[in-house]
């Protein structure tokens, strides 16, 4: 798979990297990055922020990029993406967020050192096993990445952003 992720630069877009080690990464972020690359993955400039355009500047990356999916951490994008998902998925590029109105109940900030990957559901990276989160990301046909904390009926799932 071949995946856009957003916030580039931050540190918490490089610590994604281990849940894609089998995927070619892009890093993406607004103004200057790196000019480095791997086998696995390489930086690319998305230009300069203008948040009115943010979906189509990011669409027109995905087709350049040839992209499979999507993933946006920079909370200004999570929305803008999220909103626009029809619009990504007619050019086949999966988006990993939740969908738009359930956003704001994964968005409350809450920092933890467990989190997890989901794509349609499936938990494709987690950094402590918890059947709980599994079982609830499954249900809710979850896309995006989370930090996580408790167990059944005292899980709570928090939006990865940078």
């Amino acid at each position: 798979m071949k995946i856009l992720i957003t916030g580039g630069n931050s540190s918490t877009a490089l610590k994604l990297l281990k849940a894609f080690k089998d995927d070619n990464v892009i890093l993406a972020d607004y103004g200057d990055v790196p000019s480095l690359s791997s086998t696995n993955y390489h930086f690319k400039t998305l230009g300069v922020k203008n948040e009115d355009t943010i979906a189509h500047t990011l669409l027109n990356n995905c087709l350049d990029e040839s992209v499979d999916a999507i993933l946006p951490l920079h909370s200004f994008e999570i929305e803008a993406v999220a909103k626009a998902e029809i619009l990504f998925n007619e050019f086949n590029i999966e988006v990993l967020v939740p969908k738009a109105d359930d956003l704001n109940q994964y968005l409350n900030g809450s920092k933890t050192d467990d989190w997890v990957v989901f794509k349609n559901g499936e938990a494709i990276f987690m950094t402590n096993d918890n059947k709980s989160a599994i079982a609830y990301g499954n249900a809710k046909q979850l896309n995006g990445v989370f930090y996580f904390n408790g167990d059944d009926e005292n899980l709570v799932l928090n939006l990865i952003t940078v």
